[in-house]
């Protein structure tokens, strides 16, 4: 009996400690639980330029048209308190971040490989070998981009130009060389004339053996026809819809730019000046956004592969050690990022190793350090 009255009465504190814990436990949340953000009364009105420079119809285009998934979120995630004023094509693909920045318009997307000759920070996609093929590096670089030390890098580097990143949209990884030469090993990279876009690609080429040269897509046609280049070095699905498949006898696949992308940013003073509701709408908005272009790159890699390869046009697939070989030579091209990039440069290329799991990993984590 006297076993048996002290068992009960150890289960009797063992239930009022329990007790106790959980009425601190709740307690402690409820003192430091977060209250709601309070809507503000009136709604407001944001200018939005709809950059089309990729066509209308492109992936990094149409989530932002009027009505499109982007205006579906924002309006989701503010309860219709924000209202975007869309305006296409207002500023061009080498202005828009500009006109964001100088208060020209309040909201916008820039082309992140456009404007890798001012911001290149924002371009750690654009490493070779850095994140995966696709489709799985598109969801590594949509987690990396969005990691909370990462936005809090964009705040601190984009701040002094005026403007905001919110989050991004991802096209096809741009690492098809569309031409009339088969590039299926490293050495035939050499003296091939190849239109690339931005400075980290140009480098990548450049290491490549390759002679990169600049020209606006409004060209590309023509200069392949003429001989003024032998490749087109664009995307899957971008040199499909712009007829490349049938001007080109080959479509090369090599990790020249891993990801392909463009930045949705705000004004830095419309943002400072925005009700901390309309903010955390926006923020979500940005993030779902670049969450779901992921898996539209997923479904995208499956459908223009099937038509390239019912095509007439080759698609030309690399050995792996070529591969290996070439992200061999990429210590230059990692190296002029960091040279360009600033004083966060390690610091991107550390938080985006956390999530990263291409073939050039070791040799950033190595330059990261």
């Amino acid at each position: 009996m006297r076993k048996e009255g002290q068992s009960m009465k150890k289960g009797r504190i063992g239930r009022i400690v329990v007790l106790l814990v959980v009425f601190w436990a709740l307690s402690f949340a409820i003192t430091n639980a977060q209250p709601p953000v309070e809507k503000p009364a009136k709604p407001v009105t944001l200018t939005f330029n709809w950059e089309g420079a990729y066509g209308r119809a492109n992936c990094l285009v149409w989530p932002f048209r009027p009505g499109g998934r982007f205006e579906q979120l924002v309006t989701k995630y503010t309860d219709g308190m924000v209202k975007l004023d869309i305006k296409e094509k207002l500023y061009g693909l080498m202005e828009s971040v500009f006109a964001i920045g100088d208060g020209r318009i309040n909201m916008g997307t820039q082309s992140i490989p456009a404007a890798t000759g001012t911001y290149p920070l924002l371009d750690f996609g654009g490493i070779p070998g850095f994140f995966s093929d696709p489709p799985n590096g598109a969801y590594e670089w949509a987690e990396a981009f969005l990691d909370p030390k990462m936005m809090a890098v964009w705040d601190k580097y984009t701040r002094p130009a005026g403007f905001k990143v919110l989050g991004s949209s991802i096209s096809l990884a741009n690492n098809t060389l569309w031409g009339n030469k088969a590039i299926k090993t490293l050495a035939d990279f050499k003296g091939v004339k190849i239109r690339a876009s931005g400075r980290t690609q140009t480098t990548t080429l450049k290491s490549l053996g390759a002679s990169p040269i600049t020209l606006s897509m409004a060209e590309v046609e023509d200069a392949l026809a003429r001989g003024t280049v032998d490749a087109i070095a664009t995307s899957k699905s971008y040199g499909s819809e712009r007829g490349l498949i049938d001007l080109c006898k080959f479509a090369s696949i090599w990790p020249i730019t891993p990801v392909f992308a463009q930045f949705i940013a705000v004004n830095t003073k419309i943002w400072d000046g925005l009700h901390p509701f309309y903010k955390e709408g926006l923020l979500k908005a940005g993030a779902q956004l670049t969450r779901e272009m992921a898996a539209v790159v997923e479904q995208m890699e499956i459908s223009y592969t099937l038509w390239i390869r019912s095509s007439k046009c080759q698609l030309v697939i690399p050995e792996e050690s070529e591969v290996k070989k070439a992200m061999e030579l990429m210590r230059p091209v990692i190296k002029e990022w960091l040279d360009t990039s600033g004083p966060y440069g390690k610091e991107v290329l550390q938080i985006g190793l956390k999530y990263a799991h291409g073939p050039s990993v070791k040799v950033i984590e190595e330059m990261a350090k």
